[in-house]
């Protein structure tokens, strides 16, 4: 057919243009619609709109789909929407575990199909969030930097199998909770004894509401010849069968200063590191009181060691104390590469701003 032939064709409806037949019989092609979970603040609403886009378009792109996330307002709820080839049953196990998605739908014609979750919980999805107490990073923000570290590492591929998350400033334990619920294995330090123990305690009590087989050590902690901390460790499972066949997940408190990471734990031995740096001073030891700058001046060196070669370190900070430009030349001295992403800043409240930096070892 001559091009004159094929041009009043397509303009008398005769024949689709070679882009309308692609489109048209792309048979795999699918568009799909994530429903965000609703947020009371509406301030703060906003703020998840941007980090959920980017945790969705992250995970996509490591998947090795190219998608552009769109959101999308309907019947008065948000949904992040794209079109892609139809999703494998490994993808949909990678998304059913999106921190800021309540439920997950295919859309054809406007109409809405539920799709199942298919990524369970190793252990109760309220593991992170019964224990309160002031000052939380909300989870599932923390859950979300789990999940863009995931996405920007070399360890996307192997995402369902066992890894390692280290939380440097654990805290109460909040990311490391977040970690067993995935079925991955957690550790923290954190130089605050009382936090370390309402963190293990929570954990006994926990287990053992649930009756969930389990065992529990104690031991200290040597650092340069000396006692430098204690360790709690936990060795559970799912169920008792696969905690008699060692089929297990292990959380490791470590109460000890952050500026020893590389003698408390193991060289290359944590595949993922997420924290939220604390918004006034970190204390150190007796005889060691940093600002937060001086102390990740002192222990990013030590975090860079134990980190895998492929890993990513994710950190939250609040703009007002710690500048993002000052934080990027710290990692990078330390020998990490910054990931680029979207700009991640985000409203929290009046006197925090909060942005997030990803750290690759290379």
């Amino acid at each position: 057919m001559s091009a004159l032939a094929g041009f009043i064709c397509r303009k008398w409806g005769i024949m689709e243009s070679e882009e309308e037949v692609k489109t048209k019989y792309r048979s795999d092609s699918m568009t799909y619609a994530f429903l965000l979970y609703p947020h009371a603040n509406i301030r703060y609403r906003q703020s998840l709109l941007k980090l959920a886009v980017q945790e969705l378009s992250m995970t996509l792109a490591a998947l090795g789909r190219g998608a552009e996330v769109v959101p999308k307002e309907m019947g008065g709820a948000m949904f992040l929407t794209f079109e892609e080839e139809k999703l494998t049953a490994r993808d949909m196990r990678m998304l059913s575990q999106l921190a800021s998605v309540y439920m997950l739908f295919s859309m054809e014609d406007g109409r809405l199909t539920p799709l199942e979750r298919t990524h369970p919980n190793y252990v109760g999805e309220d593991l992170p969030a019964l224990l309160k107490y002031k000052g939380k990073t909300n989870e599932m923000f923390t859950d979300t930097m789990l999940t863009m570290a995931l996405a920007s590492s070399a360890f996307m591929p192997v995402h369902d199998s066992q890894l390692i998350v280290c939380d440097p400033m654990a805290g109460r334990g909040t990311t490391l909770m977040l970690a067993l619920r995935r079925g991955y294995h957690g550790v923290g330090i954190e130089i605050d004894k009382a936090d370390v123990k309402e963190s293990a305690d929570y954990m006994t009590r926990y287990l053992e509401f649930h009756r969930t087989k389990y065992k529990r050590t104690d031991s200290s902690l040597t650092v340069r010849g000396k006692v430098g901390g204690r360790e709690n460790k936990f060795v559970f499972s799912d169920n008792t069968e696969h905690f008699k066949d060692g089929d297990t997940r292990t959380l490791r408190l470590i109460c000890g200063d952050t500026r020893d990471a590389a003698a408390l734990l193991k060289p290359q031995s944590v595949h993922l590191m997420v924290t939220d740096i604390p918004y006034g001073v970190q204390k150190g030891t007796a005889g060691r009181q940093d600002s937060i700058g001086g102390t990740l001046a002192a222990a990013l060196s030590g975090w860079f060691d134990v980190l895998k070669h492929g890993g990513v370190l994710a950190m939250s900070f609040n703009t007002h104390v710690t500048k993002r430009e000052a934080l990027i030349q710290l990692c990078e001295k330390a020998g990490f590469e910054i990931v680029e992403t979207e700009n991640l800043e985000h409203w929290v409240e009046q006197a925090i701003s909060r942005d997030v930096i990803l750290a690759r070892k290379a």
